[in-house]
């Protein structure tokens, strides 16, 4: 059994907390936290589609002290996409959308087993 991980932040309304931090969370160097209800976790990105030109990203993320649902979650966000195509161009558009439909199943069911084991 590994030993459970933990994450020290200074906010601006609990002075320096420590709070575990999940094993799929990549860190929090790059999130500034104000509050402790901005602490969240997040994983690394997923790119939906094909890496080189996604149409969009996922992450798994959790925000244990925030106003909103504290469940872990996906976090999508999807590529901004305002243009016209040609029937090639759109078919290979719809292949990198099922391609991202498949990847989302997974990321799916990654989420729903990160979440059976919050229930231990």
């Amino acid at each position: 059994m590994s030993t459970p991980r933990t994450v020290t932040v200074p906010t601006t309304d609990q002075g320096t907390v420590t709070v575990p931090e999940p094993s799929w969370c990549v860190g929090h160097a790059e999130q500034p936290v104000d509050a402790l209800v901005d602490l969240g976790h997040r994983s690394t990105e997923h790119p939906l589609g094909r890496p080189a030109d996604p149409v969009g990203i996922a992450l798994v993320s959790q925000y244990p002290h925030g106003n909103g649902p504290r469940q872990i979650g996906l976090f999508v966000e999807q590529a901004a996409l305002a243009i016209t195509l040609d029937p090639d161009a759109v078919r290979e558009l719809a292949a990198d959308y099922e391609t991202a439909a498949g990847q989302l199943r997974r990321l799916a069911g990654w989420v729903h087993i990160l979440r059976a084991g919050e229930g231990r």
